[in-house]
């Protein structure tokens, strides 16, 4: 009999154990909490994914240093994608399967994105893409969300900047991938819509085409009033760096938000316009986090890294709403309907899209200027 009642009290005080360390998502027992972070660390884009998880260490340093959420510590876990949707697919099985990571903040590319978006929903498991542009992610899944614009929005609000300016004639050019072509045709709709005409469209390779004499010639007899690019940075700065030998010089130039980084600088870009989401002069509060960014790690943040803190900071201050346990159905519940004050703007999302609106800037003398 002493034996039988030294095994029941074995199993009760084992049942009890499991009662305390497992759960659905939730972090009751545990003593800190956990938010996971999968971006590009390695690779041709290792420099972007830095900056993005840089960003997201900032705003969870910060908040660990106001007392945590409900006095418990935020832990980043941290990996690295690589840039590719099969390791993305493998870290957002990872994630899921870690019972203590309530929320994650990832990815830098569209394909990674969609890799992993389905087993997070699948998992319950809430998450945010600071980067992710593609119009596929649109009202994917109950449990993603972007701080980045959709690449619909980008290509119509390029249509309208030139109906604005009277431009009746354009040339578009994008790269031949999914994120230029997303753009390009959103852009292709709308200019449709607004009696905008697109005179020639001309593409390339992203990464391979250095040489657009083709492209730009083209253009130039083609009777665009203006160029419209739907690409990423280096790409847009060699068009815009050559494009006076071809007869475009006195052409507008709109390039979409992909060069919206310091390195389109480097090119001649002088009057050049340029999509993007993010200005240091756009409030105190985005001083201020230039400000901190640029204390704790040395150089200044740009675009995506904004977008990343703003998106950290959501998933603080829904952990922070939740007046129950704290959860990954919970936390969700307090993103979906949350109106978020940032450093880029306003947020608050529909269809898994951010409300928050384009910023158009303009090159003058070397720097970004943001258009009133």
């Amino acid at each position: 009999m002493k034996k039988r009642k030294g095994i029941m009290l074995t199993m009760a005080l084992m049942t009890t154990m499991a009662t305390l360390t497992t759960g659905c998502g939730g972090a009751a027992e545990s003593k800190s909490i956990s938010i996971g972070a999968s971006f590009p660390l390695t690779g041709t884009i290792a420099a972007d994914g830095k900056t993005c998880v840089d960003a997201v260490n900032l705003a969870v340093k910060q908040e660990n240093e106001k007392g945590g959420i409900g006095g418990k510590t935020i832990t980043l876990v941290q990996e690295d994608d690589e840039g590719s949707p099969t390791s993305a697919a493998s870290i957002a099985n990872k994630f899921v399967d870690k019972s203590d990571i309530l929320a994650v903040v990832s990815s830098y590319n569209s394909s990674c994105m969609l890799a992993q978006v389905d087993t997070y929903k699948g998992g319950h498991l809430p998450a945010i893409s600071p980067v992710a542009t593609t119009p596929a992610l649109t009202g994917c899944s109950d449990y993603f969300y972007r701080t980045a614009p959709n690449d619909s929005d980008c290509g119509s609000y390029a249509a309208e900047f030139f109906e604005s300016q009277g431009i009746s004639k354009v040339a578009l050019f994008y790269e031949n991938d999914d994120y230029g072509l997303g753009i390009a045709d959103a852009f292709t709709a709308k200019c449709e819509e607004l009696g905008v005409e697109i005179v020639t469209v001309q593409t390339y390779v992203y990464g391979e085409t250095v040489d657009y004499s083709t492209q730009l010639t083209a253009t130039g007899a083609s009777g665009a009033e203006a160029i419209f690019i739907a690409g990423c940075v280096t790409e847009q700065g060699l068009i815009c760096e050559q494009r006076d030998d071809y007869g475009c010089k006195d052409m507008v130039i709109l390039c979409g938000n992909g060069g919206y980084a310091p390195a389109l600088l480097d090119y001649d870009t002088e009057g050049v316009y340029v999509q993007g989401e993010f200005d240091k002069e756009l409030s105190e509060k985005a001083k201020t986090f230039v400000e901190e960014f640029k204390a704790e790690y040395g150089y200044e943040p740009g675009n995506w890294a904004a977008s990343s803190y703003d998106a950290a900071c959501i998933v603080i201050q829904a952990m922070k709403n939740c007046s129950g346990e704290l959860t990954r159905e919970s936390i969700n519940e307090q993103i979906s309907k949350i109106t978020y004050e940032g450093v880029c703007g306003t947020y608050s999302f529909v269809n898994c899209n951010s409300s928050k609106k384009e910023l158009m800037f303009r090159v003058e003398n070397g720097i970004f200027t943001l258009m009133k």
